[in-house]
Formats: structure tokens, C-alpha cells, sequence
């Protein structure tokens, strides 16, 4: 019979890897019991969509839009600052097309809309950690339920049409890595 301390010890070997800051997350998983009720899930996208409405409607960029367009970042941002500065202090340097409210607004504009990308930004990327721990606990898990079927008598008795379908999950790496190694033949 297949015993409960071999079950966890493949989890662990399949996510020894994994750590965070307080330690293994075997140990520590952050998710044990969480879900979202469908109130808390509908809230959530209700409040993305809320923010979808404040902003200005934003114009969908191709990656050569985006490669043509002058970028102002960390590095130009000064360049900026002292080009608005200067213009405040005399107006006259800019040519008529331009006003200093509409280019101080515009600067404005763009630091808000960036404070709100730092907050998404971070946001995204706890969302992302998110899916990948608990991804790796349900892979995890998906592994010792394989390994359980392919290496037990019962497990191997039971349920065949699922094990067949979990076997050819493997079965295609098997098949690509051998068809690159050359035969003795060659």
C-alpha cells in the first residue's frame, strides 16, 4: 500500500525550490483555505472597471506606435522639468501652438496617470507571485496524484481512462526530447 509520508514527500521534492522570504512555502502557503466569494470576485472587477471610467479613454498601441513615440521616463524627466520651468518664467520662449497651462496640465496629467501604473504595476506583479504559488501547490498535488496512479496496484486498477490522459501530458516531452538525439545509426 502506498503511505501518506511518500505522497507529501513528492509534493516537497516537487517544490523544494520554491521560497519565500519567511521560508519554504510547503510550510508556509499564504492561500490554505482562501477563496474568493463570488461578491468579493464581482467587487474586485467592479472596482478595475470603476478605475477603467475615471481615466480618459486611452488609445490601443501597436509596438511600432510604441518604438516611434519619444518616451519620458527617468531619464528625460529632468530634461522636462527644467524645460517647463523655464517657459514658465518666460512665456515668451514658447511658439504659439504651445500654451504653458496646456503643456502643465499635459505634465500633470502624465504624473498622475503614472502614479496610478506604479500602484497597477505592483499590483500585477502580487497577482502574478499569486498565480505562480498557487500553481505550483495545484501542480504540485496534480504530480503526487499521478504518481500515485503510475506506482500503485490499486491505483494502477483504478480510473485508467484519467491515468491515459495524465500519462500523455508526459508523453509529448518523452517523444520531442528523443527526436533530437541523433540514432547510433547516424
Amino acid at each position: 500500500m502506498y503511505n501518506v509520508t511518500r505522497m507529501k514527500n513528492t509534493y516537497t521534492q516537487t517544490t523544494a525550490s520554491t521560497q519565500n522570504v519567511e521560508g519554504k512555502l510547503e510550510t508556509n502557503y499564504p492561500f490554505e483555505g482562501v477563496n474568493l466569494s463570488d461578491e468579493q470576485l464581482a467587487s474586485a472587477i467592479e472596482t478595475i472597471n470603476q478605475l477603467k471610467a475615471i481615466l480618459p479613454q486611452i488609445p490601443g498601441l501597436t509596438p511600432l506606435d510604441r518604438k516611434r513615440l519619444s518616451k519620458l521616463g527617468q531619464k528625460s524627466r529632468g530634461f522636462v522639468d527644467a524645460a517647463i520651468e523655464a517657459v514658465r518664467k518666460d512665456p515668451g520662449l514658447l511658439p504659439r501652438s504651445i500654451s504653458v497651462e496646456d503643456l502643465v496640465q499635459q505634465d500633470n496629467l502624465h504624473r498622475q496617470i503614472s502614479m496610478v501604473e506604479t500602484h497597477l504595476a505592483e499590483l500585477q506583479a502580487r497577482l502574478e507571485d499569486a498565480l505562480c504559488v498557487i500553481g505550483n501547490r495545484i501542480y504540485g498535488s496534480c504530480l503526487t496524484v499521478y504518481a500515485v496512479w503510475d506506482k500503485t496496484m490499486v491505483g494502477r486498477a483504478k480510473m485508467p481512462e484519467q491515468k491515459a490522459l495524465l500519462k500523455q501530458r508526459f508523453a509529448t516531452k518523452k517523444a520531442s526530447r528523443s527526436a533530437g538525439k541523433p540514432t547510433e545509426g547516424q
